[in-house]
Protein backbone atom coordinates (compact mmCIF):
# COMPACT_ATOMS: atom_id res chain seq x y z
CA UNK A 1 0.00 0.00 0.00
CA UNK A 2 1.46 3.43 -0.94
CA UNK A 3 0.79 6.01 1.53
CA UNK A 4 0.38 9.90 1.29
CA UNK A 5 3.79 11.79 2.26
CA UNK A 6 2.57 14.91 4.85
CA UNK A 7 3.94 18.10 5.64
CA UNK A 8 3.40 18.73 8.92
CA UNK A 9 4.24 21.75 11.34
CA UNK A 10 7.15 20.83 14.01
CA UNK A 11 5.61 21.03 17.40
CA UNK A 12 2.31 18.86 15.75
CA UNK A 13 4.91 16.46 13.89
CA UNK A 14 7.23 15.86 17.00
CA UNK A 15 3.95 15.42 19.44
CA UNK A 16 3.20 12.78 16.87
CA UNK A 17 6.13 11.28 16.65
CA UNK A 18 7.59 11.34 20.54
CA UNK A 19 6.11 7.99 21.66
CA UNK A 20 8.37 5.71 18.93
CA UNK A 21 11.07 8.21 18.94
CA UNK A 22 13.61 7.12 20.52
CA UNK A 23 13.09 3.29 19.00
CA UNK A 24 12.40 4.79 15.32
CA UNK A 25 15.53 3.64 13.02
CA UNK A 26 17.09 7.11 11.82
CA UNK A 27 20.69 6.92 10.67
CA UNK A 28 20.93 10.66 11.31
CA UNK A 29 20.31 10.35 15.05
CA UNK A 30 22.46 7.64 15.32
CA UNK A 31 25.41 9.32 14.39
CA UNK A 32 24.42 12.42 16.60
CA UNK A 33 24.19 9.87 19.28
CA UNK A 34 27.54 8.85 18.67
CA UNK A 35 29.76 11.42 17.57
CA UNK A 36 27.42 14.62 19.49
CA UNK A 37 28.14 14.01 23.20
CA UNK A 38 32.16 13.88 22.23
CA UNK A 39 32.48 17.77 21.37
CA UNK A 40 30.96 18.51 24.93
CA UNK A 41 32.30 15.83 27.10
CA UNK A 42 34.25 18.15 28.72
CA UNK A 43 31.17 20.39 30.56
CA UNK A 44 30.81 19.44 33.97
CA UNK A 45 29.15 21.62 36.72
CA UNK A 46 27.72 24.03 34.44
CA UNK A 47 24.59 25.62 34.28
CA UNK A 48 23.51 24.21 30.76
CA UNK A 49 20.71 24.83 28.35
CA UNK A 50 19.55 22.71 26.45
CA UNK A 51 17.26 24.41 23.37
CA UNK A 52 14.93 21.23 21.79
CA UNK A 53 15.41 18.91 24.40
CA UNK A 54 13.12 16.62 22.92
CA UNK A 55 12.88 13.10 24.57
CA UNK A 56 16.20 13.87 26.91
CA UNK A 57 18.36 11.76 24.89
CA UNK A 58 21.30 14.58 25.39
CA UNK A 59 19.84 16.07 28.90
CA UNK A 60 20.41 12.75 30.55
CA UNK A 61 23.62 12.43 29.69
CA UNK A 62 24.43 15.95 30.59
CA UNK A 63 23.26 15.53 33.68
CA UNK A 64 25.29 12.18 34.31
CA UNK A 65 28.33 14.79 33.87
CA UNK A 66 27.12 16.56 36.74
CA UNK A 67 25.78 19.86 34.86
CA UNK A 68 22.61 21.52 36.13
CA UNK A 69 20.21 21.48 32.63
CA UNK A 70 17.08 23.38 32.01
CA UNK A 71 15.80 21.45 28.57
CA UNK A 72 13.04 23.41 26.64
CA UNK A 73 10.79 22.15 23.79
CA UNK A 74 8.17 23.38 21.91
CA UNK A 75 6.39 19.63 21.96
CA UNK A 76 4.79 18.85 24.88
CA UNK A 77 4.83 15.18 23.48
CA UNK A 78 7.88 14.86 23.38
CA UNK A 79 9.12 16.35 26.83
CA UNK A 80 5.72 14.16 28.58
CA UNK A 81 8.48 10.91 27.37
CA UNK A 82 11.63 13.22 28.74
CA UNK A 83 9.82 13.56 32.29
CA UNK A 84 9.60 9.81 32.58
CA UNK A 85 12.83 9.27 31.35
CA UNK A 86 14.46 11.47 33.69
CA UNK A 87 12.14 11.36 36.35
CA UNK A 88 14.07 11.22 39.85
CA UNK A 89 17.40 12.73 38.12
CA UNK A 90 18.79 15.84 40.37
CA UNK A 91 19.39 19.04 38.42
CA UNK A 92 17.27 18.86 35.52
CA UNK A 93 14.50 21.15 34.90
CA UNK A 94 12.51 20.95 32.11
CA UNK A 95 10.21 23.68 30.10
CA UNK A 96 7.59 23.77 27.54
CA UNK A 97 8.15 26.35 25.32
CA UNK A 98 9.19 28.28 21.94
CA UNK A 99 13.02 29.01 22.61
CA UNK A 100 12.84 32.18 20.61
CA UNK A 101 10.06 33.69 23.12
CA UNK A 102 9.58 31.85 26.33
CA UNK A 103 9.63 34.05 29.22
CA UNK A 104 11.55 31.49 31.50
CA UNK A 105 14.92 31.90 29.78
CA UNK A 106 17.02 34.17 31.98
CA UNK A 107 19.84 36.40 30.13
CA UNK A 108 23.14 35.76 30.83
CA UNK A 109 22.57 32.52 33.22
CA UNK A 110 24.24 30.09 31.78
CA UNK A 111 27.36 28.43 30.51
CA UNK A 112 27.08 27.01 27.85
CA UNK A 113 24.03 26.24 25.28
CA UNK A 114 23.32 23.17 23.59
CA UNK A 115 21.23 22.21 20.66
CA UNK A 116 21.00 18.91 18.81
CA UNK A 117 19.13 18.45 15.09
CA UNK A 118 17.47 21.57 16.24
CA UNK A 119 18.11 24.90 13.86
CA UNK A 120 16.63 23.08 10.50
CA UNK A 121 13.43 23.73 12.57
CA UNK A 122 14.51 27.89 13.10
CA UNK A 123 13.10 30.22 10.24
CA UNK A 124 15.14 33.14 11.48
CA UNK A 125 19.00 31.93 12.10
CA UNK A 126 19.94 35.53 13.46
CA UNK A 127 17.01 35.93 15.91
CA UNK A 128 17.92 32.28 17.44
CA UNK A 129 21.68 33.35 17.62
CA UNK A 130 21.11 36.20 19.02
CA UNK A 131 19.12 34.48 21.55
CA UNK A 132 21.39 32.41 22.66
CA UNK A 133 23.77 34.78 23.07
CA UNK A 134 21.44 36.72 25.40
CA UNK A 135 21.16 33.41 27.64
CA UNK A 136 24.57 33.27 27.93
CA UNK A 137 27.67 34.55 30.05
CA UNK A 138 30.54 35.72 28.29
CA UNK A 139 32.98 33.04 27.60
CA UNK A 140 30.59 30.21 26.99
CA UNK A 141 30.09 27.97 24.58
CA UNK A 142 27.37 27.13 21.79
CA UNK A 143 27.58 23.11 21.27
CA UNK A 144 25.37 22.21 17.81
CA UNK A 145 25.20 19.35 15.59
CA UNK A 146 22.84 19.62 12.46
CA UNK A 147 21.90 17.31 9.32
CA UNK A 148 24.95 18.05 7.12
CA UNK A 149 24.41 21.07 4.45
CA UNK A 150 24.87 18.64 1.68
CA UNK A 151 21.97 16.84 2.86
CA UNK A 152 20.14 19.53 3.55
CA UNK A 153 20.30 20.45 0.20
CA UNK A 154 19.36 17.54 -1.44
CA UNK A 155 15.95 17.52 0.58
CA UNK A 156 16.84 15.28 3.40
CA UNK A 157 15.49 16.96 6.85
CA UNK A 158 13.46 15.90 9.64
CA UNK A 159 10.58 13.20 8.60
CA UNK A 160 9.43 10.18 10.38
CA UNK A 161 7.00 7.07 9.31
CA UNK A 162 3.99 6.21 11.43
CA UNK A 163 3.68 2.18 12.60
CA UNK A 164 0.79 2.17 10.22
CA UNK A 165 3.09 3.40 7.07
CA UNK A 166 1.74 6.68 6.60
CA UNK A 167 5.04 9.70 6.67
CA UNK A 168 5.74 12.92 7.32
CA UNK A 169 8.10 15.39 6.54
CA UNK A 170 8.31 18.04 9.02
CA UNK A 171 8.14 21.63 8.53
CA UNK A 172 12.36 22.64 8.55
CA UNK A 173 14.51 24.73 6.32
CA UNK A 174 17.65 23.74 4.02
CA UNK A 175 20.00 26.24 5.54
CA UNK A 176 22.84 26.39 2.76
CA UNK A 177 26.73 25.61 3.73
CA UNK A 178 28.24 28.54 5.46
CA UNK A 179 24.54 30.29 7.01
CA UNK A 180 24.66 29.25 10.17
CA UNK A 181 28.08 30.14 11.17
CA UNK A 182 27.53 33.62 9.86
CA UNK A 183 24.28 34.06 12.09
CA UNK A 184 26.61 32.59 14.53
CA UNK A 185 28.77 35.18 13.84
CA UNK A 186 27.00 38.42 13.16
CA UNK A 187 25.75 37.71 17.26
CA UNK A 188 28.87 37.58 18.54
CA UNK A 189 29.70 34.31 18.90
CA UNK A 190 32.97 33.17 17.43
CA UNK A 191 33.35 29.68 16.00
CA UNK A 192 36.03 27.45 17.51
CA UNK A 193 35.44 24.63 15.43
CA UNK A 194 33.54 22.88 12.92
CA UNK A 195 33.66 19.16 12.26
CA UNK A 196 31.53 16.66 10.17
CA UNK A 197 30.17 13.11 10.80
CA UNK A 198 30.31 10.83 8.01
CA UNK A 199 28.65 7.08 7.57
CA UNK A 200 30.81 4.02 8.51
CA UNK A 201 30.92 0.81 8.79
CA UNK A 202 29.68 0.72 12.61
CA UNK A 203 26.57 2.46 11.24
CA UNK A 204 25.76 -0.20 8.46
CA UNK A 205 26.12 -2.66 11.48
CA UNK A 206 22.99 -1.00 13.02
CA UNK A 207 21.10 -1.31 9.84
CA UNK A 208 22.16 -3.04 6.45
CA UNK A 209 19.98 -0.44 4.69
CA UNK A 210 22.30 2.16 5.92
CA UNK A 211 25.00 0.98 4.19
CA UNK A 212 24.21 3.40 1.52
CA UNK A 213 25.61 6.38 3.83
CA UNK A 214 28.91 4.72 3.50
CA UNK A 215 31.48 7.73 3.28
CA UNK A 216 28.31 10.20 3.31
CA UNK A 217 28.86 13.26 5.49
CA UNK A 218 25.75 12.74 7.57
CA UNK A 219 25.71 15.55 10.23
CA UNK A 220 27.94 18.85 11.06
CA UNK A 221 28.56 20.09 14.75
CA UNK A 222 30.05 23.54 15.73
CA UNK A 223 31.61 24.56 18.75
CA UNK A 224 30.90 28.72 18.77
CA UNK A 225 32.30 30.54 21.84
CA UNK A 226 30.55 34.07 23.03
CA UNK A 227 33.46 36.67 23.56
CA UNK A 228 34.10 37.93 27.14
Amino acid sequence: MNHRLNKIASREGYDLWSNTYDHYPNPTVAIDDRHFPAQWRRLNGRNVLEVGCGTGRHTSRLAAQGNRVTGIDISPGMLAVARRKLLGVAGVALIEGDFLSANAIPEGAFDALVASLVVEHVRNLPAFFERARDALRPGAEVHLSEIHPLRAAQGILAHFKMPDGEQFDLESVPHPDGAIERAAQSAGLGLIHRRDAFGDKELSALNSKWERYLGVPMIRMWLFEKSA
